[in-house]
């Protein structure tokens, strides 16, 4: 081969600067244009870009975590309690609500914001923490609108330097909580950490075959509609609710004793498997009308 034969690369690069000499006028454009940039790019990192200029069309709602998976603190707990929460669920921050009202948060309070408390108990060889108010520990919370747009959230968080925000819905009510993390996740995919349980609550896995029954999955209820319809092949209507969980009680229509509650939606048999008091945390998908499989073969 000749010495001035152009290489692989550099027919890319001269592709690239061809697809680069025309700027983009809209968003339209521009989104076309990263994804037409895989044939010059490492595909994550169009997947990033992809992230970035999704977030304007993305919805608080979208990615934070609801009410019931939530944990909390109560004003009323005891350090003594607190303690055993954070080492249970390892999380950094945690909303604190007032004792009266389960609705009202007031505060975050941060697992390290405890250490100094920690420190001087080791110190002066206490064994018993002292009682102390949590709201005196707790920093002021950031609220923010379930359906204000994702890169708000992120400008947000920019400004008042905090990593968590307290979702509100359109009446006020506390909705969920999002954080730095769950923005990240929507430009760079899954950032899993030590603590992250594949088992049994990790967003990663929450659509898992059943190994023990056919054409049956096990789905968590916070699942966006869209990631299951898009996993699964199903068409369930999202036009109202966001997740399977609120597709199942649209579907009851009442809220009563839900666990092992079934409904039949389209060709999908869908059973409550797991909920605590009204909300629901785990559901069980079937497939009914599959067709049998014919096996051909040679006598």
């Amino acid at each position: 081969m000749s010495d001035d034969t152009p290489s692989p690369s550099s027919w890319s690069m001269r592709g690239l600067k061809r697809w680069l000499s025309t700027a983009p006028e809209t968003r339209d454009e521009l989104t076309r244009l990263v994804q037409d940039s895989r044939q010059f790019l490492e595909p994550d990192t169009v997947d990033m870009l992809e992230g970035v200029l999704d977030l304007p069309a993305t919805q608080v709602r979208e990615i934070m975590t609801p009410r019931p998976q939530v944990i909390g603190l109560h004003e009323s707990a005891s350090l003594a309690e607190v303690m055993d929460i954070i080492l249970d669920t390892t999380h950094s921050r945690y909303p604190v609500f007032d004792s009266q009202d389960d609705d009202a948060v007031i505060g975050i309070l941060l697992a390290k914001d405890l250490i100094p408390i920690l420190v001087h108990m080791v110190r002066h060889q206490e064994d018993k923490i002292e009682s102390k108010r949590l709201r005196d520990l707790v920093r002021q919370p950031l609220y923010i609108s379930e359906t204000a747009r994702s890169d708000t959230l992120l400008r947000s968080l920019q400004r008042t330097q905090v990593h968590m925000a307290i979702v509100v819905d359109e009446f006020g009510n506390f909705g969920g909580v999002v954080t730095m993390e769950d923005l990240l996740e929507e430009i760079v995919g899954d950032i899993v950490d030590e603590h992250d349980d594949f088992e049994e609550d990790s967003d990663i896995n929450n659509i898992v075959a059943d190994p023990d029954k056919p054409n049956t999955w096990r789905v968590q209820a916070s699942t966006v509609i869209e990631d299951c319809n898009d996993e699964l092949g199903c068409e369930f209507d999202d036009t109202d609710v966001d997740t399977m969980g609120g597709l199942v009680m649209q579907a009851l229509g009442h809220v009563g004793d839900l666990e092992g509650e079934s409904v039949m939606i389209d060709d999908w048999k869908i059973t409550i498997t797991d909920v605590e008091g009204r909300f629901i945390h785990n559901l069980e998908l079937t497939k009914t009308n599959v067709e049998p499989q014919i096996l051909i073969g040679s006598h």
